[in-house]
């Protein structure tokens, strides 16, 4: 399995980089390998969610689109947007056949967002998905 940076952003607002692959939606455990390089297992319903990344340095000032006319579909899923308790909106697309209630991806459609895939935890959304 590949290994990516992955950024985990939990519910107690601390945040912590890892490496891990891809791993399948509706997971509730995750062994990752820190950046120290220790292995350490996370519990994905502690997070708000885990964001796959280009760099771990990121764009902090970057405001991305909302606008789905600006943004770039990849696959045929449904377009929504999500919204954390945090009060953070996300747009992307998820598969047609996700199961929402659990946890899912989003994929990120903003070329020049920092994010590639975020892993989303139901759980810290304010509301569903909206399309």
């Amino acid at each position: 399995m590949e290994k990516k940076k992955l950024v985990l952003h939990y519910l107690d607002g601390t945040v912590g980089a890892a490496l891990s692959g891809v791993f399948p939606d509706g997971t509730e455990s995750l062994r990752v390998e820190t950046l120290e390089g220790r292995t350490i297992d996370v519990d994905l319903r502690e997070l708000k969610a885990a964001f796959f990344v280009k760099t771990f340095s990121g764009n902090p000032g970057y405001e991305g689109s909302a606008e789905r006319a600006r943004l770039q579909p990849r696959k045929q899923g449904a377009f929504v947007r999500v919204t954390f308790l945090d009060g953070e909106v996300l747009v992307g697309e998820v598969s047609r056949d996700a199961d929402l209630t659990k946890g899912f991806y989003l994929e990120v459609l903003d070329p020049n967002d920092n994010n590639i895939l975020v892993y989303v935890n139901p759980g810290a959304l304010r509301r569903p998905p909206e399309e």
